[in-house]
């Protein structure tokens, strides 16, 4: 064997005399040569906790032992230091404990900037546990926060301009702040951490392809042994943010499946056991998957509707418990925003409470007050900015009791019929709603709109199109439906009603075909005048 001097550079990206090298095998090394210098060896289970995302510790051994053999390095495994480790059984070898000879230590120089490490620095340098701290000196907390602080004051930033929320350009923003904070990173953590962060910022202002490329550079990270990308909390949050693109391109069964490979995880679980952040996560997200299968909308069909309705809302009660437990107001909004839809339509359908024990009213106004309380946390703590959701919500459910499939008697009206027929209706008046919403009533006042729905909707449709939010096409097919509804139920058939419907018709093409049904189903429903509206829209694009 070469008795030639090799060279270990400790920082990443970490090389073994000038060559890459894999971070779990440049550990181990570096572990193995300062336990020999301490008197010691590393035990399996040393390496299990420097490694806990690690799925196999045979395999990562085995690659560390192959990288080893390749760089002329001999490491012995096994509590018998006088065998040769050439005639030991690699099967057992995962099993350690690890050592180096004192002949095998002298060829290594392990260094950091350019500098020789002795092994007090060594274990400063990548962690070795209580190893780690230093005879004499500064302590390794003063060090660490005498670091340029470049990175936490772009993370702070960002982390601050989130709040806003992640509508259009402003969203795009946010997830470039992220980035900005990546670049400033100056170890491990700080990388995995925000390249999390980024991800999740592309993915909830609706650049999935972003979002990607982000979660990628963090799997590298993770698969060059990175001990933050390694860290349990975030490759958990990683399973979260993968199984949440896959929702958002439409691949119900895949984010379903994402959830449960987290779930099963031994280490993984506990991470969303004992995380409230990241348990309100894996709740909200399992909430919405239960809420497509109630109504219809995933291709599994395992689960009976008010089977998947009830776990929606149990799901999504956790989530708001989840939610309060990690202090996080934006959470707590969310999962009220959910209960409050979902408690109407599941009602509404007969997906819960079949019998009708409850009046439609009752449940009418509870939903309301889920939706105020997310719009009243918005509002009162600056969260949840540059979205429409909880407009759109409030107009849904105060005209929940019309249209051709309400609940009961709703009245003359039944939607498709004359404009006369279609205006006797009875939606929720404004005045009912904001006494429902006490109290959370605040921010419904008539300088936002609250005078006529139809001017909630207008108000809404307005901060878009002069450029305050951008919303996407699913919010605004939303509003312009909930828009024409409204106006034609206050005015009839007039010009404003058509313009909004027409408009409506000539976005639907950039939806998902499923979304696409449900806005035909909806436009079906209004009177003759509007349809043919829609209707000519839609011939216009066909022959164009």
């Amino acid at each position: 064997m070469s008795a030639a001097l090799l060279c270990v550079d400790v920082c990443a990206p970490y090389r073994v005399n000038g060559e890459p090298a894999r971070f779990q095998s440049v550990w181990l090394l570096a572990r193995a040569w300062h336990a020999q210098r301490s008197g010691g060896d590393v035990t399996a289970a040393a390496v299990r906790s420097a490694f806990p995302a690690a799925a196999n510790l045979r395999m990562l051994v085995s690659r560390a032992f192959a990288d080893f053999a390749r760089w002329g390095v001999t490491l012995g495994w096994g509590v018998d230091r006088q065998r040769d480790p050439a005639t030991a059984n690699p099967a057992q070898r995962s099993r350690g404990p690890f050592w180096m000879t004192a002949a095998q230590g002298r060829r290594l120089r392990f260094v950091a900037h350019g500098r020789t490490l002795g092994p007090a620095a060594l274990a400063r340098q990548l962690g070795f546990g209580d190893a780690a701290a230093p005879v004499s000196g500064m302590p390794d907390g003063a060090a660490y926060v005498m670091r340029d602080m470049a990175f936490w004051s772009e993370l702070t930033q960002a982390m601050r301009s989130a709040q806003d929320g992640y509508a259009g350009a402003h969203g795009t923003a946010v997830a470039e702040a992220f980035r900005a904070a990546q670049r400033s990173a100056g170890d491990p953590f700080q990388q995995a951490l925000s390249l999390l962060k980024e991800s999740l910022a592309w993915r909830r202002c609706g650049s999935l392809e972003q979002s990607r490329a982000a979660l990628a550079r963090f799997d590298r990270l993770s698969r060059a042994g990175s001990p933050g990308a390694a860290m349990p909390t975030f490759a958990a949050m990683a399973h979260v943010v993968r199984a949440w693109a896959r929702y958002t391109r439409g691949d119900h069964d895949g984010a379903g499946a994402g959830l449960a490979v987290l779930r099963a995880d031994p280490e993984l679980s506990l991470a969303v056991r004992y995380n409230p952040r990241l348990r309100f996560e894996v709740l909200n997200l399992e909430g919405l998957l239960y809420k497509a299968g109630a109504m219809g909308k995933d291709s599994a069909g395992s689960v009976a509707p008010a089977l998947s309705a009830q776990r929606a809302l149990d799901a999504f009660a956790a989530a708001l418990q989840a939610g309060y437990e990690a202090d996080s107001v934006d959470a707590v909004q969310h999962a009220a925003a959910n209960i409050g839809l979902c408690l109407w339509l599941f009602w509404r359908h007969g997906l819960v409470d079949p019998g009708r024990a409850r009046e439609a009213g009752a449940v009418q106004r509870q939903a309301m007050r889920w939706l105020g309380l997310s719009e009243w946390i918005c509002d009162r703590f600056g969260v949840g900015g540059g979205t429409a959701w909880n407009a759109i919500f409030l107009l849904r459910i105060a005209r929940g009791s019309c249209g051709p499939d309400a609940p009961g008697d709703a009245g003359e009206g039944r939607g498709g019929e004359s404009v006369a027929a279609f205006r006797r209706q009875r939606p929720m008046s404004v005045a009912d709603a904001i006494d429902a919403l006490r109290p959370f009533h605040a921010p419904f006042a008539p300088a936002k709109g609250f005078v006529r729905w139809s001017v909630v909707a207008a108000f809404a449709l307005e901060d878009h199109d002069a450029g305050h939010v951008s919303l996407g096409p699913l919010q605004l097919a939303n509003l312009l439906l909930e828009s024409a509804w409204y106006l034609t139920h206050e005015q009839g058939a007039t010009a404003k009603a058509c313009a909004a419907v027409e408009r409506l018709a000539a976005q639907l093409p950039a939806l998902r075909a499923a979304e696409r049904a449900f806005f035909a189903a909806e436009i079906r429903a209004l009177p003759p005048e509007l349809r043919d509206a829609a209707a000519e829209i839609a011939r216009r694009r066909r022959k164009g």
